[in-house]
């Protein structure tokens, strides 16, 4: 199984889409909204493109990221697109954004940023982090 979180009309074909209008049965809701319909690593890849920006940050950013680390496969692959906030005004015009992304954003679920508290954020290893174009920011992790 695959997942793409917030893919609207444009998921991969054969992918479950989580999506609150797209979805279909338990995975119409938001990628906050959980727990996922899924069993403890039984995903292999999620992808969330232009999505993350959109859930609040604090306790849902780390929500979505646990239960994604929950339901991956020890060598599943969660890969995030997001705007790049530290450059440029296109993380900040849409007024949907509601979280803001920069590298170090990342670091924090990799764990090369302490929070210096525990958050109960879970472990996560970087397998690529980098900007592409002026503005975009892609990384892809695996649960630790």
């Amino acid at each position: 199984m695959n997942i793409e979180i917030g893919g609207g009309t444009l998921a991969p074909p054969g992918w479950t889409n989580l999506d609150p209008v797209h979805g279909t049965e338990g995975w119409k809701r938001r990628a906050q909204d959980g727990p996922w319909p899924a069993a403890d690593g039984s995903v292999h890849g999620i992808l969330a493109s232009h999505v993350m920006e959109h859930i609040p940050a604090a306790e849902p950013r780390i929500f979505v990221m646990n239960e994604a680390h929950r339901v991956l496969r020890p060598q599943g692959v969660f890969t995030v697109r997001v705007p790049n906030a530290a450059v440029g005004w296109h993380a900040y015009a849409d007024p949907t954004h509601v979280s803001f992304w920069v590298l170090e954003s990342f670091h924090y679920f990799d764990g090369l940023k302490a929070a210096h508290a525990d958050y109960g954020i879970l472990p996560w290893t970087t397998l690529e982090l980098l900007i592409q174009g002026d503005n975009e920011i892609l990384w892809r992790g695996s649960p630790r």
